[in-house]
């Protein structure tokens, strides 16, 4: 990236965020402090506000906007494959903003640079697996739940318990929100059982914002909660035996469940 470029980018990375460290600048560009310190100068001198310290990190004061931002080719073509995942791993809500937000990244591109994008569009197909991920009428409640962790907002939901078959009302204090095993999951602090419990979006049949706030620093991090989740707590191990014209068909399907190794054996 040419010094131009970078500056151009280094611009757009301090509107990002309320205030970006120096380690993420030294991490996004791979230049040393000593140069990004020199191109913070050359934008300042150039007439933008840039407040801040090396110790706390940079930002833009309030009130200064950039001229319309306009994508490349590449950059609106990993949004459209994003876009196009997105599709089968959201609901209908979220679905529909992203919709939106790519009718406003082709309103900005080039006219060459649409065509190219409508072409790479016909020739992009994401293919449900067989087990639906979720059926369109289904509600995941991921727009509230950005919100509440966002906030840090309470919210009440009616959820459905799979392994009891029972339905319960929860007051929950939200955490995180993981995408693990094929669908969605709230990770939070539940007031009824008193821990950090894994719900199901799909299994949340209502939510609502409660006016209530907590402070998350009050709980146990959320992060070994969903490795224990995710790792499972029960996990043996198994060996499994295969012809060799069976074991060609398992191919890289086999590390999703676990693999360790594998040996040939003599008939």
């Amino acid at each position: 990236m040419n010094r131009i470029d970078r500056l151009s980018a280094l611009l757009i990375h301090l509107q990002t965020k309320s205030r970006v460290t120096m380690e993420e600048l030294e991490v996004r560009f791979e230049v040393s402090r000593r140069t990004l310190f020199r191109d913070i100068r050359s934008l300042m001198e150039a007439g933008v506000p840039i407040g801040g310290d090396a110790s706390d990190g940079y930002f833009v004061v309030e009130g200064y906007h950039l001229p319309p931002v306009a994508f490349n080719k590449d950059e609106a073509a990993g949004l459209l494959l994003a876009s196009k995942l997105m599709e089968h791993f959201t609901d209908r809500h979220t679905k529909g903003s992203v919709l939106s937000a790519m009718h406003k990244v082709r309103a900005a591109l080039r006219y060459a640079d649409r065509d190219f994008l409508e072409v790479l569009e016909q020739k992009i197909q994401i293919i449900r697996p067989a087990t639906k991920l979720q059926e369109d009428h289904e509600e995941l409640h991921l727009s509230t739940i950005q919100q509440s962790l966002v906030s840090d907002q309470v919210v009440k939901i009616a959820y459905h318990s799979n392994y009891n078959d029972q339905k319960t009302e929860r007051q929950v204090e939200p955490m995180a929100l993981v995408h693990y095993s094929n669908h969605w999951h709230l990770i939070g602090y539940c007031r009824l059982r008193k821990d950090l419990r894994d719900f199901r979006t799909d299994r949340i049949a209502k939510m609502s914002l409660t006016n209530e706030h907590f402070d998350p620093s009050v709980h146990p991090t959320y992060t070994h909660f969903t490795e224990r989740m995710t790792g499972g707590t029960d996990a043996k191990r198994v060996t499994v035996i295969f012809t060799q014209e069976l074991a060609r068909f398992v191919q890289d399907q086999k590390y999703g469940f676990g693999f360790l190794e594998e040996k040939t054996q003599a008939r």
